[in-house]
């Protein structure tokens, strides 16, 4: 299993060519571990195309200011497949109040995250909707 944070850096995952730019970033991570493992014929290590996306987070955050940083809560409601999480998140000199959801997609690395990019949003009406059926 594979960890990648970037947590402070998140991936876009908005259109095609975000999804091309996160797959070329798990093709130097793959060439890393081959070099690493001195397997140039992938013996060990499998093609990017073969491996499965199990877990991730999609986020938004918000620009908040010093009173939300002190009054906002943590939040944390958890469902059958996902769980959505809020908190404050510092960053660098700002602030944000980071809205995300924990998915569990267990597909191939492509389809999962073109799934994401389509299915997956994180905007007003959608919070609502979840809080109100929650």
């Amino acid at each position: 299993m594979i960890y990648i944070i970037s947590s402070n850096h998140p991936f876009r995952l908005y259109n095609e060519q975000d999804v091309f730019d996160i797959i070329t970033f798990l093709g130097m991570v793959e060439d890393r571990f081959r070099t690493l493992l001195s397997d140039p014929r992938g013996r060990i290590v499998s093609p990017v195309r073969h491996w499965i996306l199990k877990g991730c987070d999609v986020n938004k955050d918000i620009e908040i200011d010093w009173v939300a940083e002190l009054t906002l809560p943590d939040l944390q409601i958890p469902f059958i497949d996902k769980a959505l999480r809020a908190y404050v998140k510092p960053m660098g000199n700002d602030v944000f109040y980071r809205v995300e959801w924990s998915l569990v997609p267990n597909k191939p690395v492509k389809q999962a995250l073109e799934n994401i990019r389509k299915e997956v949003k994180i905007d007003r009406e959608s919070l609502i909707e979840c809080f109100v059926t929650f």
